[in-house]
């Protein structure tokens, strides 16, 4: 019966995607339009309004074009949720009686519609274009998540919350299914330290965005960890540590300690059940882990036995939601233990994170991808401008994609946002990194730059490096004293000046709120940096320290740890150090 029932699912979905693709003829397009009528359902619920204001913050932010919803308008977009074009589908079709008719097959799909919707429309010409596109589409992947790194006062920590907010409704356009965090306890004294309940408030607010639009939630949890606070006594043996370390860390193996653990997350839990998480990430190292020897080996023994202990309570206080198994950092020993315990039980995940491997999984569990897409050869993070590398995003992809049920990039801010994009599309149907990119550049940017565009982040990629300069950039380095780039040597970043060049030309035809767009900036100052950088031997010159002040600024960072905050020299004047330092004071 199943099987029928799938069939019988699978044939109306190919019908109505025809229906949708058999509508695409006659398309016509109202250019320079000043304003566009929305049609909303009347029984809409609530998710469906806000994505109608996610559509009208959209176009009311990139042009001169107002959305109205009621009258008459040169151009007319109606959303509509209507079930039998696959799960989180969409259909983009021509509107009987004139405009376009954007149909989700379910809350989400009108999302995703809505931002196919957008992104090949014009927002040039004196108005609004609607784009031709039409047809119809259904994600391949069911897990499509971002996980950001709310730490080390990064974007995401320190950002206004509202932008932040927008950010998650961008990225939802994009195809994400879901935002992760992780509540970083070890900052704070407690649950009711001042500063803990206003990271959760601030969390709880970023995360409520995201359910408002219609995406999942997921927390993440380190298995043993604790408040800054945590008993002495308690603590775990940092011999087992792997990555990042606190030393707040608790052992389960200690007398109390496992009930201190749970008492712990258990209030997190607490605290985040009405957000009704679809999964719980459960981690094992950077920042956690036990070496004393009740807990060794902690991937395959300390780290189990916790984690299936976190799981239960995580199912118990968040009902439906499923646990995921990161292996981060598992040695081959490990995962041999994790694969024997999970034939000898039930596995007590439902997936296993992981990345850049072709093993199989123990308990035959789906495998869910945690992609690097901040630090890769570049530090401060950020700290140059926008780090596209949508080339060495196919190339991982490439290698797992066979595999996995989707993934998490892991994101320290906003400078990555050209590879989100290119990783979004190959979570969702295997969209080669090239055609995202011209999408990409054709909506933030301009038409008439996808081509300039296109090559000139193919130079910035190819420049992609470490970059050191000795007495300078020393003071760049996280509180855990770790400087990846340390004795970088500059390189030749062969066509920079033309990439430099080819942006002051495209910025000359973009309009107004084009130019002012944190999208574009990002991707011009890095241009710039590494054209002045190249002639200068590497090192900054005020030019850069400009750039730098710039970057600052749009990434919210006056106050970032140094692995995260663009670098301004420390050779500037005192007189120089001041003009800075008021240009970068958030207002």
């Amino acid at each position: 019966m199943k099987k029928v029932m799938k069939c019988l699912t699978d044939v109306l979905s190919a019908v109505v995607m025809l229906m949708c693709l058999s509508r695409a003829s006659g398309a016509i397009s109202v250019g320079g339009a000043k304003s566009v009528r929305l049609l909303i359902p009347s029984h809409a619920g609530v998710v469906v309004e806000n994505i109608g204001k996610v559509f009208v913050r959209q176009i009311e932010q990139r042009c001169e074009g107002k959305v109205v919803r009621a009258g008459k308008a040169p151009v007319t977009v109606e959303l509509a949720v209507v079930e039998g074009i696959g799960a989180e589908g969409y259909c983009i079709e021509n509107r009987q009686g004139g405009g376009v008719r954007i149909v989700g097959n379910d809350e989400r799909g009108l999302l995703y519609g809505v931002g196919k919707f957008l992104r090949t429309s014009r927002y040039d010409q004196g108005g609004f274009t609607a784009g031709l596109w039409r047809g119809g589409s259904v994600p391949q992947k069911p897990i499509r998540g971002i996980y950001f790194a709310t730490h080390f006062h990064n974007f995401y920590h320190d950002a206004p919350v509202e932008e932040v907010q927008r950010y998650v409704e961008d990225l939802g356009l994009w195809g994400y299914n879901a935002i992760a965090f992780w509540y970083d306890m070890h900052h704070f004294d407690g649950a009711d330290d001042p500063k803990a309940v206003a990271f959760r408030a601030r969390l709880h607010a970023i995360c409520i965005t995201a359910k408002q639009i219609g995406l999942d939630v997921v927390p993440g949890v380190i298995a043993n960890e604790a408040y800054n606070n945590s008993p002495a006594g308690l603590r775990a043996d940092p011999s087992g540590q792997r990555g990042g370390w606190y030393d707040c860390a608790v052992c389960p193996n200690k007398p109390g300690g496992m009930d201190y653990i749970l008492s712990i997350l258990g209030n997190e839990f607490n605290w985040c059940a009405d957000l009704k998480p679809a999964y719980v990430w459960i981690w094992p190292y950077d920042q956690g882990g036990c070496g004393c020897a009740q807990c060794r080996p902690w991937g395959s023994n300390g780290f189990l036995k916790t984690a299936g202990q976190v799981a239960a309570l995580a199912r118990q206080k968040l009902p439906g939601t499923k646990i995921i198994l990161s292996t981060w950092f598992f040695d081959e020993a490990e995962w041999q233990g994790l694969h024997k315990a999970f034939s000898a039980r039930p596995p007590l995940a439902d997936y296993i994170l992981a990345e850049g491997t072709t093993r199989s999984m123990p308990g035959n569990l789906p495998m869910v991808g945690f992609p690097e897409i901040s630090m890769h050869e570049t530090f401060p993070w950020g700290g140059f401008g926008a780090t596209p590398l949508p080339g060495r995003a196919q190339h991982q992809w490439d290698g797992v994609k066979q595999q996995i049920a989707g993934g998490f990039p892991y994101s320290e801010g906003i400078f990555e946002d050209v590879t989100k994009a290119v990783l979004s599309q190959l979570y969702w149907n295997d969209r080669p990194a090239a055609e995202t990119l011209r999408e990409y550049a054709a909506f933030e940017y301009s038409p008439e730059a996808v081509d300039a565009v296109v090559e000139v982040v193919g130079t910035l990629e190819r420049n992609h490096h470490w970059r050191w300069w000795p007495g300078e950039l020393e003071g760049v380095k996280l509180g855990m004293d770790w400087f990846p780039s340390k004795g970088a040597k500059p390189q030749a970043d062969p066509g920079a000046e033309e990439a430099y060049a080819t942006m002051q030309r495209i910025n000359g035809f973009l309009t107004p709120q084009g130019k002012r767009a944190w999208r574009w900036r990002q991707l011009y100052l890095r241009a710039l940096l590494d054209a002045e950088l190249k002639a200068n031997g590497g090192k900054p010159n005020p030019r850069c320290n400009e750039a730098f002040a710039e970057l600052i600024k749009l990434y919210h960072a006056s106050n970032a740890d140094p692995a995260v905050r663009p670098p301004l020299s420390k050779s500037l004047s005192e007189k120089e150090r001041r003009a800075f330092s008021a240009s970068i004071k958030p207002k």
